[in-house]
């Protein structure tokens, strides 16, 4: 079937859904007639977002969660099963940055904060999914990782976070052999700079100087990272399993140096 057809009625759990990329992926979920269970720690605006999809005809609940925290994880998917009966789509998005040292000057507890959320928080996320998804004899099954662009090539002093995406990765494409005979494709998703609220708050030089960087020009919207994951929770997407999907505008292919063409491009 080639149309999104496949995802109406779908269950889905999409976590860290109250900003940037889980936001846009929770609302394209709902666009197209997915029923989706919201989680985060902010409760009072999970709950404006999944009012808000309700208001526009969507089928969304909230369910307040820390995904670092494995009863809050274990909670939330029998939320879901609970709520729908089902769970085909687990979108494990949560995730946290940190401010930028060498190893040696990261604290362990700061270290230990970031992989709690970014890397043992999927795994949770995945552990739980999964355990729901077979339980509730849930059909044509997806799992979602958010890792990042950092994940594919990481920054110099960013050492918590970097390795965490990429253990993230790694973690993907293992429960990608795991469950490719158990009718669940997992996948990883990884960003590139994306206009959500971390870049909202950073100086015009360095946000200048990030798009410099990026080979197409400009930041994604966050909504060019909730596509793919339509895609992939989608029966067009069923023999897609344990891939690396590299959504950064080339970012994370390699090094970006700019120079002049001796025959400009006649579109520009």
């Amino acid at each position: 079937m080639n149309s999104f057809e496949s995802v109406k009625g779908k269950v889905a759990v999409v976590t860290g859904a109250t900003a940037g990329i889980g936001k846009a992926i929770a609302e394209v979920f709902a666009d197209n007639e997915m029923k989706v269970v919201l989680t985060a720690r902010r409760q009072e605006l999970g709950e404006k977002i999944a009012e808000e999809i309700r208001a526009k005809g969507g089928e969304a609940v909230f369910c307040k969660a820390d995904v670092s925290k494995e009863e809050d994880v274990k909670k939330v998917m029998q939320f879901a099963a609970d709520t729908y009966g089902q769970l085909n789509v687990a979108v494990n998005n949560a995730g946290a940055g940190t401010l930028l040292h060498p190893v040696h000057e990261y604290d362990a507890d700061e270290f230990r904060r970031i992989t709690d959320i970014d890397y043992i928080g999927t795994f949770l996320g995945m552990k739980y999914a999964d355990l729901t998804m077979m339980n509730t004899m849930s059909k044509d099954c997806s799992i979602i990782n958010i890792s990042s662009a950092e994940g594919i090539y990481p920054t110099a002093n960013y050492s918590p976070y970097s390795g965490a995406k990429r253990a993230v990765i790694s973690l993907t494409q293992t429960a990608a052999l795991d469950y490719a005979k158990h009718d669940i494709t997992v996948n990883v998703i990884c960003p590139g700079a994306t206009d959500t609220d971390i870049y909202a708050t950073i100086s015009p030089e360095q946000r200048e100087l990030t798009q410099s960087m990026i080979p197409n020009g400009r930041f994604a919207k966050p909504e060019e990272m909730a596509y793919p994951a339509l895609f992939l929770a989608s029966d067009m997407a069923r023999y897609i399993t344990g891939a690396v999907i590299n959504v950064t505008g080339g970012m994370g292919v390699g090094n970006y140096v700019e120079v002049p063409w001796q025959n400009p491009d006649p579109r520009k």
